[in-house]
């Protein structure tokens, strides 16, 4: 009975200190990358570029606030998003690949134009280990209104300690699906490529 009972401890000890060690993964994930942001005190100006689009990704709500999210363009990390917050990119006219990488890898083709800005919300739900994330486009006058609110974190990426690109097969992956998921299904990501931002504020 009492050896029973030992070994019963002794796997409760094993179990607990599992969960230790993964929430400590877990919590130095989340810490991690955000070093690759710089928070701006006052909410930098936002307007259009006659030779380049501009992309503003927007993650407007708290909802697992600890979470990092990288974001990159055809690739290459542009910035992260933790909590309320935003950022904003030059982006090159043409079509263009925006991901977002949390427990699962969501993506949008946008054909930017110059002379346009163009406003992403960064969703965040519930996943299986942590949040996940989606891109869905915003009007001017949503986005206006979020960038307004308290308690919205305005950051710029960090060039001087730049983050990691998308892992070339991971991001070859990602385009392959979500070209296999628009030809299967024209409109499920319709509202992304018929997307033509605005040409003012």
């Amino acid at each position: 009975m009492n050896s029973a009972i030992s070994a019963k401890k002794g796997t409760a000890k094993y179990v607990m200190t599992g969960i230790l060690l993964l929430m400590s993964v877990f919590l130095l994930s989340c810490a991690a990358g955000t070093v690759h942001m710089i928070e701006q005190d006052m909410k930098p100006p936002l307007a259009v570029k006659s030779d380049k689009a501009v992309l503003v990704v927007v993650r407007t709500t708290s909802l697992g606030w600890a979470i990092v999210v990288d974001n990159y363009l055809d690739g290459k990390m542009i910035g992260q998003t933790r909590g309320k917050s935003c950022f904003s990119t030059e982006v090159k006219p043409g079509s263009h690949y925006v991901m977002a990488k949390a427990e699962n890898v969501a993506a949008a083709r946008i054909n930017f134009e110059a002379g346009r800005i163009y406003f992403l919300d960064q969703s965040v739900y519930p996943g299986f280990w942590k949040m996940r994330t989606g891109f869905s486009p915003m009007t001017a006058e949503e986005a206006k209104k979020q960038l307004s609110e308290d308690g919205m974190q305005f950051r710029i990426y960090n060039t001087g300690n730049p983050g990691p690109d998308m892992d070339a097969k991971d991001y070859q992956e990602t385009k392959d699906d979500f070209e296999r998921e628009v030809k299967e299904d024209p409109g499920r990501h319709k509202d992304t490529l018929e997307y033509k931002g605005y040409g003012k504020l």
